[in-house]
């Protein structure tokens, strides 16, 4: 079988103080065979000239540099995806470290099982090489259902072009992660190995000012598949809309 190529798609905003760490843990993987394509979401700090310095050791034929200056992930995020030309994308977060063996954990789970349409990743504190008890429960009872951010979620391309990728018409609120979750997985399978983790900051700990409710987040993973067409669209946008929950609140950082 023709070996699968694979691109990584890292969007970030003013992020120098944590970039380094993060494409440091890129540039240590075992399977280095990969396009790592990072997307400047208009940064005004250091960001670049860190990050640049921090891929010196992959090859200049290896990193795709782009610039998005509509400020918003979701914008990044789309950027990004549209650039990527293998036949599976990652997206990374820039304040997140992966251990060595990650990219080749994802290029086995596709390769595995071609109904996959994404394998997602769980966040664990740095350490931490399974995921919680509390967390493989969770994909068991909802394996339809995201249970992951977007510093750990890998598709195959193909299916996120068929589900429109990411979409800000569509979609212009926080929770991009779950929201694209949810349109690519009418397209296939969704993965959740127990042992396939990274390491998010834990500087986002506390996210309650541009996230959902406890009660939301329960409906997500009680309600069936016929209902979360309504429970994005019409539920969850009206009450996003609402609170002012736009994409462009995840460039706040009140860890500052």
């Amino acid at each position: 079988m023709r070996r699968q190529s694979l691109s990584l798609v890292l969007p970030y905003f003013n992020e120098e103080d944590y970039l380094a760490r993060t494409l440091a843990s890129i540039a240590a993987q075992t399977d280095r065979d990969f396009k790592l394509i990072m997307v400047d979401n208009a940064s005004t700090d250091g960001s670049e000239r860190v990050a640049r310095g921090a891929l010196a050791a992959l090859a200049p034929s290896q990193v795709i540099w782009l610039f998005e200056d509509r400020p918003g992930k979701i914008h990044a995020l789309r950027k990004g995806t549209g650039a990527a030309n293998g036949d599976i994308v990652a997206t990374l977060d820039a304040d997140t470290i992966y251990p060595p063996d990650y990219v080749a954990r994802i290029r086995r789970e596709f390769a595995a099982d071609m109904g996959l349409a994404a394998v997602l990743a769980f966040g664990r504190p740095a350490g931490m090489k399974r995921a919680a008890p509390m967390q493989r429960l969770h994909a068991a009872l909802w394996p339809r259902k995201c249970h992951t951010g977007g510093y750990g979620q890998a598709f195959r391309r193909d299916l996120l072009v068929a589900a429109g990728g990411f979409d800000a018409e569509r979609w212009p609120f926080v929770l991009e992660d779950h929201e694209i979750v949810h349109r690519i997985a009418r397209h296939g399978t969704l993965a959740h190995p127990a042992d396939h983790v990274c390491h998010p900051s834990d500087r986002r700990s506390d996210r309650s000012d541009c996230s959902w409710t406890v009660w939301e987040r329960i409906q997500y993973k009680l309600l069936p598949d016929f209902a979360m067409e309504r429970f994005f669209y019409a539920y969850l946008a009206k009450r996003f809309t609402e609170r002012g929950l736009s994409n462009i609140r995840l460039r706040s950082k009140a860890w500052s």
